[in-house]
């Protein structure tokens, strides 16, 4: 449904499409209409079990709330490609882009032999 929104003294336009599949459509063409005013915000509550969705350019809402864990792998894919459109990169390329490594903290680094007890330049007597 669609309705008039009070936010401070502006009033704005929400909707809450019906599916997941209209809400993702609509996401989509609002980021698209203008990518730089766009917000989009996940919030779950763990008491409840649900997730609210909200997309914005401040003139218009968009806001979904599940709580199917079927949908969950629709969201990412709308957060996948919203990442994408904001790096200017193909959704494919993302998921696809190797993960950068993190260092191990049990492999030997910067700093290794002074933990040990060693110290740098200078020889054990």
């Amino acid at each position: 449904g669609r309705g008039l929104a009070r936010r401070g003294s502006l009033e704005v336009m929400a909707a809450r499409p019906a599916t997941i599949d209209e809400f993702t459509e609509k996401v989509k063409e609002l980021y698209e209409s203008d990518p730089a005013k766009v917000r989009f915000v996940f919030k779950y509550k763990h008491g409840e079990g649900t997730m609210t969705l909200r997309a914005t350019n401040d003139e218009f809402w968009l806001i979904y709330k599940t709580d199917q864990v079927a949908e969950l792998r629709r969201l990412e894919a709308l957060q996948l490609w919203l990442m994408a459109a904001m790096c200017d990169a193909s959704p494919e390329a993302l998921a696809q882009a190797p993960a950068e490594e993190e260092p191990d903290a049990t492999k030997e680094g910067h700093g290794a032999r002074r933990r040990r007890g060693g110290k740098k330049g200078k020889a054990k007597s």
